[in-house]
């Protein structure tokens, strides 16, 4: 029977305001102790946002991480205070200038083994541009709209982070279904 290990110590390092890096030490089910090295990250929000003709609103933007300019689904960090939902609605209106009144929560994809972030992912449907960008310092943001049928082979192809809520996004659509032909 597989059950939880045994938690021995835990030491946090901070690296950014947004990040800390947490080892943790643990006793396996051998008896082994081992450390694990967690990303230690709050809670977020992605959001795949849809204006009135089913184009998929995107955001232009280097990402550090695979060092690329990549077509983004809007997000960012919940605020304290703020609901999932007031962020994502703050979070779409700041990146893309557009809001929306029809707001679906697809759920709370885990990011991987190792990382200790809630991230709530939403679907916005008919949004309309009402404002310019609001951008952070550290953001630069082209806003790209693309077809379904276009974000759907980017998502296929991997040309984005948080491809799960792409996913969870089209198939809350009917867009793509799990129905053997």
């Amino acid at each position: 029977m597989i059950t939880k290990w045994k938690e021995i110590k835990r030491s946090v390092y901070k690296h950014s305001p947004f990040r800390s890096i947490e080892d943790v030490t643990f006793k396996l089910p051998n008896g082994d102790e081992r450390i694990f090295s967690l990303k230690k990250e709050g809670s977020v929000v992605a959001i795949m946002a849809m204006d009135k003709n089913e184009q998929v609103i995107l955001a232009k933007q280097f990402r550090p991480g695979p060092n690329e300019i990549l077509d983004e689904l809007p997000g960012g960090g919940i605020d304290k205070n703020e609901s999932s939902l007031d962020a994502a609605k703050r979070e779409l209106r700041e990146e893309t200038g557009y809001e929306s009144d029809e707001w679906i929560l697809l759920g709370t994809p885990k990011e991987c083994a190792y990382s200790t972030i809630t991230r709530y992912a939403y679907l916005a449907k008919n949004c309309k541009q009402t404002s310019e960008l609001d951008l952070d310092e550290t953001e630069y943001i082209e806003v790209v709209k693309k077809p379904l049928s276009e974000f759907l082979e980017q998502l296929i192809a991997g040309d984005c982070t948080d491809p799960e809520v792409g996913w969870m996004g089209l198939y809350s659509l009917g867009f793509i279904s799990n129905k053997k032909d």
